[in-house]
C-alpha cells in the first residue's frame, strides 16, 4: 500500500493532457472522470469512468507512449494511483500485484470491447438508456453536451431523446 498514491482533483480539472505520458494506473474512490479527444478544435468524448472502477489512458501507461487524449475530472474526484514504475516494480515481488493488474487490465478491455460494440449495434437513445440503466446518480453530474458527444450526437438531439423518454 505504500506504493499507492492518493490524488485529488477539482470539478473541470485536467489530469492527464494530450501528448503526456500515462504514469498512473488509477481507482476511482470518488468521483467521475472523461475521456475525450480534439478534432477539428471540437472535444469529442468516447468515455466516462465512475466511482469504484480503474482508469487510465491504457494506451499509454502499457506502451510507454505518449497519450492522444486528454483525461479531465468532472466532479471532485479522488484517486489511489499506482506508478508505472512501482506497478512493475510489485509484479515482479508480489503476487497480489499481479492479480491486481490482470483485473485492471481485464476490466479496461472489457469496457473498451463494450463501448466499442455499442457504438456499432446500438442507436444513441440506446446508448443514453444504457448509460442511465449503469449510472443513474452520474449523469445529473455530466454535463449535457459532454453526454451528447458520447453518444454521438447534438445537444439539442439528446434533448428530444430525454423528452422522448421521459
Amino acid at each position: 500500500m505504500s506504493c499507492v498514491k492518493t490524488r485529488k482533483f477539482s470539478a473541470n480539472e485536467i489530469i492527464l493532457f494530450n501528448g503526456q505520458l500515462e504514469n498512473y494506473l488509477s481507482f476511482i474512490d470518488t468521483g467521475v472522470v472523461r475521456y475525450y479527444v480534439v478534432a477539428n478544435d471540437k472535444e469529442i468524448t468516447f468515455d466516462f469512468a465512475f466511482k469504484n472502477s480503474f482508469y487510465c489512458a491504457y494506451d499509454s501507461f502499457y506502451g510507454r507512449t505518449q497519450t492522444n487524449i486528454y483525461i479531465q475530472a468532472i466532479t471532485d474526484c479522488q484517486l489511489y494511483s499506482i506508478s508505472h514504475e512501482n506497478l512493475q516494480m510489485l509484479y515482479g515481488k508480489c503476487e497480489t500485484a499481479k492479480k491486481l493488474g490482470r483485473i485492471a487490465t481485464e476490466f479496461l478491455l472489457a469496457k473498451k470491447v463494450k463501448r466499442e460494440l455499442d457504438l456499432l449495434t446500438t442507436s444513441p437513445q440506446e446508448r443514453y438508456e444504457n448509460l442511465l440503466l449503469e449510472h443513474p446518480k452520474y449523469i445529473q453530474q455530466i454535463p449535457l453536451k459532454y453526454l451528447a458527444s458520447y453518444i454521438g450526437v447534438v445537444p439539442e438531439t439528446l434533448s428530444r431523446i430525454r423528452k422522448r423518454i421521459s
